[in-house]
């Protein structure tokens, strides 16, 4: 799942012409929603992964598509978009760390990581 969303979203960022906004703020959950999603289904497939190698390698996959589209005409590059890329990666981080927490509180309530 998480290597067929990661295709999908590379594949649908670099696509000659821009998806349909709504509103101006569409893009941002464009952005935002989809590396998030990405970052959750990374931890799907490769649970033992470090938070920062997650983040390195999701920003990456943002940064590339982000680099593809500044060769279109149609499309363009914004520091912006990169912005929202890192903050979806950053609320999938967050939702991973509160998954973990919850799942080790309930399944291992004896068991502290500290």
């Amino acid at each position: 799942m998480f290597y067929a969303l990661v295709c999908l979203g590379m594949f649908l960022g670099m696509r000659p012409t821009p998806p349909p906004v709504a509103f101006s703020g569409m893009a941002v959950l464009y952005h935002a929603g989809g590396l998030c999603a990405c970052t959750l289904l990374s931890y799907l497939g490769h649970p033992r992964w470090r938070w920062w190698v997650r983040f390195v390698l999701m920003f990456a996959v943002g940064l590339a598509v982000e680099m593809v589209q500044s060769f279109h005409p149609t499309r363009s590059a914004d520091v912006y978009d990169l912005y929202a890329n890192s903050i979806g990666v950053a609320i999938g981080l967050g939702l991973i760390w509160a998954w973990r927490s919850w799942s080790r509180k309930r399944f291992h309530p004896g068991v502290s990581r500290a």
